[in-house]
């Protein structure tokens, strides 16, 4: 529900978007209705139900520390079979401070930093921001064109694409996060930060 912008933005320039979920999140027993629901969701986005795949691995449930080592090559398997030039992730404070959104930025990191991406893959990261511009909607539009150069912005029919995203996830749609669907500024804009190539080790040589 975060990405929404940028995966419509994306389809609409014509780029191919595949999701990788890691959890299905079958925490309440809800992994199979959740898988369904994400697939309806992302095709409002333009987006292919077949270019989605959800994992539903024991060590990667809905609410656990999960191993960001192990989950580093799962990415990396999936990204070197789709053969993916560029990855879209949360940050390090995963937006809503979940803490499986925060270890797909540090699977990620440590994936990265250690050279075992390809070099020709660029990572991007969706920027988390404090609580106020996190509720404002449209009207972080001035800060976000400021402070990045990677953004994406939904108007009009992108607007009603990301509700209807939002309104396939039933089994989730509690009072709040129709509240979310209406003043989130994830809703309306998203802005990216590119993880920086320099900080890269290189891939070390086997002996």
């Amino acid at each position: 529900m975060f990405f929404s912008p940028t995966l419509r933005a994306l389809r609409l320039s014509g780029h191919r978007v595949f999701v990788l979920c890691i959890s299905n999140g079958n925490f309440y027993g809800q992994g199979s209705i959740r898988c369904r629901e994400l697939q309806k969701a992302v095709q409002y986005l333009g987006v292919s139900s077949g270019d989605v795949t959800v994992l539903d691995y024991e060590m990667f449930q809905d609410g656990q520390e999960w191993d960001k080592v192990y989950m580093s090559s799962v990415i990396l398997r999936h990204m070197e079979t789709l053969a993916v030039d560029c990855v879209i992730t949360f940050d390090d404070k995963g937006v809503s401070g979940h803490p499986n959104h925060i270890s797909c930025f540090e699977a990620l990191q440590n994936a990265y930093t250690i050279g075992i991406i390809p070099q020709d893959v660029q990572i991007f990261v969706l920027e988390s921001v404090p609580l106020l511009r996190k509720y404002i909607g449209l009207f972080d539009s001035p800060l976000s064109v400021l402070r990045s150069p990677y953004r994406y912005f939904a108007w009009g029919r992108d607007i009603i694409a990301s509700w209807r995203a939002m309104c396939s996830h039933r089994s989730q749609l509690v009072w709040f996060r129709v509240l979310f669907m209406i003043f989130s500024r994830y809703i309306y804009i998203n802005t990216l930060r590119r993880i920086n190539p320099e900080v890269r080790m290189p891939k070390k040589k086997k002996a």
